[in-house]
């Protein structure tokens, strides 16, 4: 009977940790970088609009300038304007994090076209809008919100 007890006090938790573990697989991100304060994100059905959180792929031509950053994994940014509404990005930097040149996008303001949204990280060096352009809507995965993360 006690090996049948050990086993019990072993199969719980790691029952509970694999649960835990295919929920955020399938319902969320977790974001490790300073684009957005670190935490498990819920993914949501919701619309985009100004200041929702969206998690998208890069297009084939943002690719070459992300691949040296990341690969194969999706961003996850805020949106700052919509298609049709004026936009201003914040300043970007002219070296990466690491001290390596990189371009800004331009222009710097405009009205943003339409089916393509402004997104924005937290930091002057985030792969956001700001060096990678306008995102397609047509990129975006998924919208989600902050479910435990710190700094927010």
């Amino acid at each position: 009977m006690k090996h049948k007890s050990k086993i019990i006090k072993i199969m719980l938790p790691c029952s509970f940790v694999l649960a835990v573990c295919f929920f955020i697989s399938q319902y969320c991100y977790i974001n490790t970088s300073a684009s957005l304060p670190l935490g498990i994100y819920l993914k949501t059905s919701r619309a985009i609009a100004n200041g929702s959180f969206v998690v998208f792929h890069p297009t084939a031509s943002q690719q070459p300038l992300v691949s040296k950053y990341v690969k194969g994994i999706p961003l996850m940014k805020r949106v700052a304007a919509l298609p049709g509404q004026a936009y201003q990005l914040p300043p970007a930097s002219d070296t990466d994090s690491k001290g390596r040149p990189i371009t800004a996008f331009e222009p710097k303001t405009g009205i943003v076209p339409a089916n393509h949204l402004v997104v924005v990280g937290n930091t002057k060096f985030s792969l956001d809008s700001r060096y990678i352009g306008f995102v397609p809507q047509s990129s975006i995965l998924d919208t989600i919100t902050p479910l435990l993360v710190f700094g927010l």
